[in-house]
């Protein structure tokens, strides 16, 4: 029990702390340093040994870790690879941010990344957050910032000033959801406050040469645990932050035995993954390529581990919701806390096949990890995911799985703790192969 309220403990200050993909890749690198990972270079060539832990990033927001087993070359069958992404839906914080409103309030123009359920929202305690290019004796250096707790909100219409509101409202992302930063002397109108967003990214990095940003509007509230036995995990970015939180437990607890294990992170999946660090990228040939090079493997004995490698593509599932049941699909509806969901579409949504569904439940039934099935009502459609993107880089069986959750989309989401327990022992047993 102790163990399993620690890993709680640990995926939620991994919740709290990853505001944006570029914080929780920094994340994930500090947790890879500890373990005695060993960085490289996109810009090197590799030189690697048998054993050996590595890791590389790009454009500060993707990561692949990779393990090699301790075994001749020739006993290498091919690549075990996770797959979960980075992102989540947020505002984007544009070029020449602040908007003076009324004369008095200064707001941020935002625009909206990734599909988010804009009334979630609303009435919450955000901050800002992301990276920042300075520059420093003449380079161009990368920073990730978080201004404080508690910045800006977005506040609601009352409900006086709009009769309608319980019967259903039409935000606009450009007026409506625009967050509120700062106010002037209300006694001195037009006299708000512009260039407060630049003055707190200066007082935050230490520099006025600041030459751009990548910066989101995000929720600041803390993952808690909730219900009448906190077997709920209620938090921001539970999607996709809680898989990729298993995938690099299980990087940790599993030892390679003949494949070669392989955790990637990427970014971009909630605007479609076409960026150079998104799942469509060259970003996973790239590196799998570069592994074999750093190796001395020809391509044709890369080619044979490609036969007979597998990726599972981990990305979150609605579970069944407890109001709204007739959602869900009639026969593959699962549960909070009824363990790991396998995923099914028939238009290859989703990569999963006979052979990666076999392959998946076979390994859940061998070792007692709760599984069931999740497949779109046929008259909803469902959104795609990271598994057959990457497939169009680099071809090998995969299967798309996730955790079950409440609300995917909304500022503030619902898991179950337990699941997470099931996909962390299910991410540690593919990499124990």
């Amino acid at each position: 029990m102790e163990m399993t309220e620690g890993l709680i403990q640990e995926l939620m200050n991994f919740l709290d702390s990853s505001l944006t993909s570029y914080h929780a890749v920094e994340n994930i690198e500090k947790t890879l340093l500890q373990a005695a990972f060993t960085a490289l270079s996109e810009k090197k060539l590799w030189t690697l040994d048998q054993g050996g832990s590595y890791f590389v990033a790009r454009n500060d927001s993707s990561v692949m870790a990779f393990r090699l087993p301790d075994c001749e070359l020739g006993q290498i069958k091919g690549f075990h690879v996770y797959a979960a992404h980075s992102d989540s839906p947020a505002f984007k914080v544009k070029e020449n941010p602040e908007l003076n409103r009324e004369g008095v309030y200064v707001s941020v123009n935002t625009e909206p990344y990734g599909k988010m359920i804009l009334s979630t929202w609303l009435d919450r305690p955000l901050t800002i957050a992301g990276r920042v290019c300075v520059e420093e004796a003449g380079e161009i250096v990368t920073k990730t910032v978080r201004l404080k707790d508690n910045l800006c909100m977005i506040p609601n219409l009352a409900i006086h000033m709009n009769a309608n509101m319980n019967s259903g409202v039409a935000f606009s992302a450009q007026s409506d959801m625009l967050p509120l930063l700062t106010m002037g002397d209300p006694a001195h109108r037009g006299s708000a406050s512009k260039g407060t967003l630049c003055a707190l990214l200066a007082d935050a990095l230490g520099t006025q040469d600041i030459l751009s940003y990548d910066l989101y509007v995000e929720n600041c509230e803390r993952a808690v645990l909730a219900g009448a036995k906190d077997e709920f995990i209620m938090t921001p970015r539970y999607d996709d932050l809680a898989c990729v939180f298993a995938g690099l437990q299980g990087l940790l607890q599993g030892k390679p035995s003949q494949y070669i294990d392989v955790l990637a992170v990427f970014d971009n999946e909630e605007v479609g993954s076409l960026t150079r660090q998104g799942a469509d990228s060259t970003f996973f040939r790239d590196t799998l390529e570069n592994i074999a090079a750093g190796l001395g493997v020809d391509s044709r004995i890369y080619r044979t581990w490609m036969a007979d490698s597998l990726m599972i593509s981990a990305d979150n599932g609605h579970a069944c919701h407890p109001n709204q049941g007739g959602k869900a699909d009639p026969t593959n509806r699962p549960y909070l806390n009824n363990g790991v969901v396998l995923k099914y579409h028939g238009g290859q949504k989703y990569a999963t096949d006979a052979f990666s569904a076999a392959y998946v439940k076979r390994l859940c039934r061998d070792n007692d990890i709760p599984l069931q099935f999740y497949a779109n009502n046929s008259d909803i459609p469902g959104g795609r995911t990271l598994g057959n993107l990457a497939m169009t880089q680099v071809s090998m069986a995969a299967a798309d799985i996730g955790l079950p959750q409440l609300a995917m989309h909304s500022a503030y989401e619902t898991g179950g703790t337990r699941d997470i327990m099931a996909l962390t022992r299910l991410a540690s047993l593919f990499f124990g192969q």
